[in-house]
């Protein structure tokens, strides 16, 4: 299983009609419509304000006009007219006041205090309007646009004595109006700018630089540092896509790492089938080979004996015994393939460890001087399995035993073992030599087929397999380590301990 990483450039542009980042959409799809919306009520607001505002100005130009209405009549009607004028210069000590006229019944111009004066036909107007009551209107006067108020003016009879009309200028309360809209729009440009400032700095602190580092990080996966993490924080949105990643990048790697031993059991798995597959043909070749080559080297080996017999030479005699000790050795080859290749069939019965532990070692006696094998008896146990492929892998190993150190010591014994349930279950049976040891770097290796430390000549490398085969086929184990008595070599091999309703079977 592989996996291919496509490559991401955090930089690249992205096309026209979408935003080129996340600021742009926060600008342009928050706040946007929130100042649009800002500025929408700030625009129905100022025009309710201006509004009121224009009713503040002309409501004060009514209020003066009602103030001096009453002394104004008065004078009139006293016919004191200098009186009247003293009345109408009082207003203009309030400067949005940009003219004040006195008009009589008839509509004559009686006092006129301003710039401009109206026309006669104003005055006309006005009259006749002022017949129904007090009236506001916005007009032109001398080609000056104003804002007039007109109060009728009556006689102490009721009767109507002219009326009173009291100007300002419109471009005042256009101006005011004006002043009002500019504060106004310039403090909401203040604030907008504040507004998106704040965004700005905001998404840099909180979003943008978390999502900086994010991106950084799968930079640095994506150049090849797999062992790299995303640091959690920042919002918990940026601390969940971090989180995520990270998840992902160790869910790719726990995938690889299976992968990798997945195609590691297969190769193994793979290896073992073709040893098995080697081994298979190897048992079926060495059975052809002992039966072609068993003869012939039996002929071998007798006509060598029949020759030593006839000559007299010792150069001769020497010679055909080489003859016969390789002939002897071809043997010993096929006798131990045919053992590996060969399981038991034979029926697996109580077998005594003393007795079996005493014929392995006679089996080798004929090898060694009598005092070099040292049997350390156990208690009195029985195993079950069968007899002679156990005395072959007990010969197999004292062999090895003696070849390590020939001039040393070898000592096999046996002894009871406890499970990890506290009950006697098992027993190990030891064999220790004197020799070099066995470096621990080889200990597995040893069981190998073929697999041998001596030199050529010296060993097939089958017999450490033999003794595994068998050891498998009796629900057994073996352990290599140092001897602590010897200091050489100890292997020991562990079977399950025959129960006593078992051990009344006929015993070997």
């Amino acid at each position: 299983m592989s996996y291919r990483y496509t490559h991401y450039d955090p930089t690249r542009r992205v096309s026209a009609h979408q935003p080129s980042s996340l600021r742009s959409v926060l600008l342009v799809q928050v706040a946007l419509p929130v100042l649009l919306l800002m500025g929408g009520v700030l625009a129905i607001t100022l025009n309710v304000v201006a509004h009121f505002t224009e009713e503040r100005l002309q409501r004060n130009l009514q209020i003066l006009a009602q103030a001096i209405s009453l002394p104004v009549s008065e004078a009139m009607e006293r016919g004191d007219l200098e009186q009247a004028e003293n009345s109408l210069r009082s207003v203009f000590g309030i400067s949005e006041v940009y003219g004040a006229y006195l008009f009589n019944a008839e509509g004559e111009q009686i006092i006129s205090l301003g710039s401009v004066h109206p026309t006669r036909r104003q005055a006309d107007e006005a009259l006749r309007q002022t017949e129904e009551g007090e009236f506001a209107q916005y007009e032109s006067i001398d080609g000056r646009n104003v804002y007039s108020y007109f109060m009728p003016l009556f006689r102490t009879a009721g009767q109507p004595n002219g009326f009173l009309q009291v100007t300002r200028r419109r471009s005042d309360i256009d101006n005011q109006l004006l002043q009002l809209r500019n504060w106004s729009w310039t403090g909401f440009g203040l604030l907008a700018l504040l507004i998106l400032g704040t965004i700005t700095l905001a998404h840099q602190r909180s979003i943008g630089q978390p999502l900086d580092r994010l991106l950084s990080s799968m930079q640095k996966v994506q150049e090849g540092d797999r062992a790299h993490r995303a640091d959690i924080k920042g919002p918990k949105e940026v601390r969940q896509l971090a989180g995520g990643l990270n998840g992902m990048l160790d869910a790719i790697q726990l995938a690889e790492l299976r992968a990798v031993r997945q195609r590691e059991e297969r190769a193994q798995m793979a290896e073992k089938l073709r040893q098995a597959e080697t081994l298979a043909a190897l048992g079926q070749l060495a059975a052809g080979v002992a039966h072609e080559l068993g003869a012939p080297l039996s002929v071998v080996d007798g006509r060598a004996r029949r020759l030593q017999r006839r000559l007299d030479q010792p150069e001769d005699n020497q010679e055909l015994e080489d003859i016969r000790t390789q002939a002897a050795r071809m043997t010993s080859i096929i006798e131990q393939l045919l053992s590996y290749g060969r399981r038991s069939r034979a029926q697996q019965r109580p077998l005594c460890l003393a007795a079996l532990t005493q014929r392995a070692c006679a089996l080798v006696g004929d090898e060694t001087s009598d005092d070099r094998v040292t049997v350390v008896s156990g208690p009195e146990c029985k195993i079950k399995g069968d007899s002679l492929s156990l005395e072959q892998a007990l010969v197999n190993l004292l062999r090895n035993a003696l070849q390590a150190d020939p001039a040393g010591q070898i000592r096999i014994g046996w002894q009871l073992e406890e499970s990890a349930n506290g009950s006697v279950d098992q027993v190990t049976v030891t064999v220790e030599d004197a020799g070099p040891g066995i470096p621990p770097e080889q200990a597995d290796q040893l069981f190998e087929p073929f697999y041998t430390t001596k030199a050529p000549g010296e060993g097939s490398g089958l017999g450490l397999a033999i003794v595994k085969r068998v050891l498998r086929e009796h629900q057994g184990s073996i352990k290599i380590d140092r001897s602590p008595g010897l200091g050489g070599a100890r292997f020991s091999l562990t079977f399950p301990l025959l129960t006593a309703d078992a051990q009344g079977e006929p015993s070997a």
